[in-house]
């Protein structure tokens, strides 16, 4: 670490190699010490993982464990393949493995240094970080083998569930990789056999795979080459909603894909009318996600209460962002809906509760989630407070918005978007430090719940109180 100063304040800096050296240092006299103390075992790995962190926010250390062979046969038989790579489950794994218990210091460098601009600078440092751990684990199994502490076939793994393929291939040579992850291997393979299909085989193999997942193919992989398949995967999936308990997986595709043409539009309007349960409630939320919540609504005093209010509220909810390409932010279905269904508002209000995943929004919707600031409606309100709280909208977004956030604050007659406004001014973080003087009149709140946001507030922006 390195201190800078700039107008008399003390930063502190991430020294990169300095950083490196610590954590190499620590791998190779925690994997070395463990071998010292149990003589006779065969370890055969160290791993690196949980990689905790929170987008524009903090970044953890990983953790460290290593393993034996004779640890892992200790084990039952058919537990032994799935606690192989399972490090949380091995005896020796360690949250705070650096000397010195250093681990905090570096932790706080390293979000400084992440939190230190944009959202863009966030993403920046963190792939910077995920490099220095790639090259902590090839430097550290060289440097054991160097010193004679472990085995040739020793490896110092790196695990993450975001990138897990991605950073296995990077820390280890391609033999390793198929002797000791074979299954992204079978995945190569089936991937690679995908690709040489015609679009609409494909498609037809690719949905025939939705709701087994126990191949080399989860369920990720095999919904997003859906996905890109586009329109070519319509035939597959309009044949599956026939398909009891695998309809909703189709409806829901559909939706993503998006670029309806009529005959998906008039398959999902016919399905809507014999199915039930879940099927008939992702069908539902398929064609409100498509554009025609209208259709939805003919049938609405023949449809279960909760179909139709979660088709209203799909738009505006995290599946949105599943979509190749969303459309448009727009509250006038949800303003028409509530004002002509009045009775539906309480369980409506559900959805959009505080604590329920809202969709995130681009740039050019921004103009439409303004407007929603200043709607009679609290549920649109609520929706649109959530979705301007994102400081990866830019700059130039956060000088219009935050001044609307802090009116809201100030103004709104509902507290529980009052309070929602405070929450959105924290995860502009420092952007938002010229309204402190809004969060601590929020303290005056006659709503405990916005005085207790605004305390958090100061509180994470190291302002008095």
């Amino acid at each position: 670490m390195r201190v800078v100063c700039h107008d008399g304040g003390v930063t502190v800096r991430l020294d990169w190699a300095e950083f490196e050296r610590t954590l190499l240092d620590g791998v190779v006299r925690f994997v070395g010490s463990a071998v010292r103390d149990h003589p006779g075992e065969r370890f055969y790995a160290a791993v690196l993982d949980h990689v905790y962190r929170e987008e524009d926010g903090p970044i953890a250390l990983p953790s460290l464990g290593i393993n034996s062979v004779e640890a892992l046969a200790r084990e039952p038989a058919e537990q032994q393949a799935e606690l192989r790579w399972n490090a949380p489950d091995w005896d020796l794994y360690r949250d705070g493995w650096l000397p010195d218990g250093s681990t905090e210091r570096w932790e706080q460098a390293l979000t400084a240094e992440a939190c230190s601009g944009t959202t863009r600078q966030w993403q920046a440092t963190f792939d910077r970080y995920l490099t220095t751990l790639v090259r902590v684990c090839r430097r550290a199994r060289t440097t054991l083998r160097r010193n004679g502490d472990t085995h040739p076939d020793f490896v110092v793994v790196l695990l993450d569930d975001e990138h897990h393929e991605t950073l296995i291939k990077r820390v280890l040579t391609a033999g390793e990789v198929r002797r000791h992850f074979p299954e992204l291997d079978e995945r190569s393979v089936a991937l690679a056999g995908l690709a040489a299909l015609p679009p609409a085989d494909r498609a037809a193999h690719l949905a025939s795979l939705l709701g087994t997942f126990d191949g080399p193919l989860d369920r990720d992989t095999v919904e997003a080459a859906l996905r890109d398949l586009g329109p070519a995967a319509f035939p597959a999936l309009l044949s599956l909603l026939r398909t009891p308990d695998r309809a909703w997986q189709a409806a829901k595709l559909l939706a993503d894909i998006g670029r309806p043409d009529d005959s998906v539009i008039h398959a999902l309007s016919a399905e809507l009318r014999q199915t039930d349960g879940p099927d008939q409630e992702w069908i539902a939320v398929a064609l409100s996600r498509l554009g025609r919540l209208d259709l939805v609504l003919d049938q609405a005093e023949s449809l279960p209460p909760d179909v139709v209010v979660g088709a209203v509220s799909a738009p505006y909810t995290s599946f949105r962002d599943d979509a190749v390409a969303p459309p448009p932010l727009d509250y006038q279905p949800l303003v028409d809906f509530i004002e002509r269904w009045p009775t539906h508002v309480s369980a409506l209000g559900q959805r959009f509760a505080p604590g329920q995943g809202a969709c995130e929004i681009a740039a050019n919707e921004v103009d439409a989630a303004v407007a929603g600031l200043t709607s009679p409606h609290v549920l649109v309100r609520w929706h649109a407070v959530k979705v301007l709280g994102r400081r990866g909208l830019g700059r130039h977004v956060g000088r219009r918005v935050l001044p609307l956030l802090g009116r809201t604050v100030r103004q709104d007659p509902d507290a529980s978007v009052r309070r929602l406004a405070v929450l959105s001014l924290l995860w502009w973080r420092r952007d938002s430090l010229h309204l402190a003087d809004v969060v601590r009149q929020a303290l005056e709140d006659p709503a405990e719940e916005v005085r207790q946001a605004a305390a958090a507030w100061l509180r994470e922006q190291h302002e008095p109180v």
